[in-house]
């Protein structure tokens, strides 16, 4: 077994290929729809518009995470994640206010 140093390791890993721009903006676009999602439906007391509207936008997400950006799956599916606990959150807020 060849002994490498970590940083020849590191650089031959996919997270450090990922472009970090285009991670942001898919970081952007998934929460700022969430807050975004959950400030058009905060007075509307049935959450299913709210998550039937997120999982519409799912499908965008991830054909241009995976298509645009040729970004791994699993960040791809992470930050539609993120975006849907910001948008939880943000109609929570709204609901109790």
């Amino acid at each position: 077994m060849k002994n490498n140093s970590i940083d020849e390791v590191l650089q031959k890993s996919f997270i450090a290929q990922i472009d970090t721009g285009e991670l942001l903006i898919l970081f952007i676009m998934a929460t700022g729809l969430g807050i975004l999602l959950a400030r058009m439906f905060k007075n509307q007391y049935n959450p299913s518009t709210l998550i039937r509207s997120y999982m519409f936008y799912g499908i965008i997400h991830c054909l241009i995470g995976i298509a645009l950006f040729k970004a791994p799956i699993t960040i791809v599916i992470g930050t539609y994640l993120l975006g849907a606990i910001f948008a939880a959150f943000r109609s929570n807020y709204y609901f109790y206010e």
